[in-house]
This record gives structure tokens, C-alpha cells and sequence, in this order.
């Protein structure tokens, strides 16, 4: 925390504490105990996206970090839950087609998604799908196309995000890391709620600089962090 305060002078959004054991893959867990301080501290967080953006209508999150590892997918699928826990309609999309997890979390096959969506090989009911919460859908990558930059930037995306603000209450968007590629960066600017995940004891400190650079030189105004793997050790 001292670090991130230091080096950058945006908000955090709230810690998730460490896990007891490692997770494999990034699944979905609020769900499985709710009095657990991993899905207290999802709860928190619910509470203080309020203070970003109280306005009425559906909202728009992306989720992104710097590289792979820090737990951006997972820290968006554990946001989903909780959100549909509050009686919420949410979908999360997968966006980060160059390494697609989503599928892996919620155990399913990534044969459409939204890589088919967006070049229109896959129509919008058939590339959503169903998680075990009643609240809670999504859209893997689908297979890996060879311009997932080109397909980000399209104007079927914003098309795409409208028609789901129609829908459903929240969207969720599990951006690429912004310090490998800069696919993120329009989506970024354009949320209700850009989120940027660091885990602790994983995430170098000069990875600040690429916060600091995306609220005061890119103008993501309304950028928070999220400390992933917070009390390690």
C-alpha cells in the first residue's frame, strides 16, 4: 500500500487479501463461501465503486494490469459474482485474446467467443453463456485470432457494449495488460470503471509509473488499483 501511495496518486479500490492455497486457474469463489475475507473484501470493494460513479443506468468496468500473473481475471470473474450476488444482471467479456483464461475459470469450452463475435462468425446468443450464479453471464475470447489489436479497436465493440448496456446492469470487460500491448487503452478511457490490478510481492514498483501515465498523460481520470495478494507472508 505505502508503495502504491507513493509512486502514484491514484485511489485504491481495495485489497484482496491472499489465498490459502494457490489457485490454479481463475475461478470463480465468492460463491463458495460467503463469509470468507476473500469475498468480504469483493464486498467491500462493491461498496466503494459507488464513490467513482453513482449515476443511474448500466455501467461499463474494464479490468486490466501490467502483465500476466498479477490476477486481473480473476479478480474480474470474483467482481462479477458479487455483483450478481446484489441482485445485479452482469456479463463479463474476455477481451484479452492473446491469453484467454475466462474459459478455464468457469470450465468451459472457448470454441466461439468474442474473437467470432466481433468478425461475425457468431451471433450474440450464441456466444453468451451461463455461470452457475443466475445473475452472472459471459463470452470467452473465443479461438485466438491473428489481429486481436484490430478487433478491439473496431467500432462493432462499441456497438457490442451499447447493445449489452440494453441488457444487462454491468459489463465487465477483461482487458489485455496494458504494459505488453496498448489494446486497452481506448476501452480504458471510455468505462465507468477503469481498474488496474497489482499483486503484492509479484508486481515491480516501476510498474507505478504505467498507473501515473495512464491517468495524468492518457487522461483515464477516473482510474483505481486494486492490491491482489495483499498480507502474503
Amino acid at each position: 500500500v505505502k508503495d502504491i501511495v507513493k509512486h502514484t496518486s491514484t485511489p485504491i479500490l481495495g485489497m484482496i487479501p491472499s489465498y490459502d492455497s494457490d489457485i490454479p486457474v481463475s475461478q470463480l469463489i465468492v460463491d463458495k463461501n460467503p463469509k470468507s475475507m476473500m469475498t468480504e473484501a469483493f464486498r467491500s470493494i462493491r461498496s466503494n465503486l459507488q464513490f467513482i460513479s453513482n449515476t443511474e443506468g448500466a455501467k461499463v468496468m474494464a479490468v486490466t494490469s501490467t502483465i500476466s500473473g498479477e490476477g486481473k481475471t480473476f479478480i474480474a470473474i470474483n467482481l462479477a459474482g458479487i455483483l450478481a450476488f446484489s441482485s445485479k444482471k452482469v456479463i463479463l467479456l474476455d477481451l484479452d485474446m492473446r491469453k484467454p483464461k475466462t474459459h478455464i475459470g468457469f470450465n468451459v469450452q472457448n470454441t466461439i467467443g468474442m474473437s467470432t463475435l466481433l468478425i461475425g462468425e457468431s451471433t450474440l446468443e450464441e456466444s453468451i453463456q451461463k455461470s452457475s450464479l443466475d445473475n452472472l453471464h459471459f463470452i470467452t475470447a473465443g479461438p485466438i485470432p491473428p489481429n486481436p489489436s484490430e478487433l478491439i479497436i473496431s467500432p462493432k465493440l462499441e456497438e457490442l457494449v451499447e447493445t449489452l448496456k440494453k441488457m444487462y446492469d454491468v459489463v465487465i470487460i477483461d482487458t489485455p495488460p496494458v504494459g505488453i500491448v496498448t489494446d486497452a487503452l481506448p476501452i480504458l478511457k471510455r468505462v465507468d470503471y477503469p481498474i488496474y490490478v497489482v499483486r503484492a510481492d509479484y508486481s515491480k514498483k516501476m510498474f507505478m509509473a504505467n498507473i501515473s501515465q495512464l491517468k495524468e498523460q492518457n487522461g483515464v481520470d477516473k482510474l483505481s488499483v486494486i492490491l491482489n495478494g495483499f498480507g502474503k507472508g
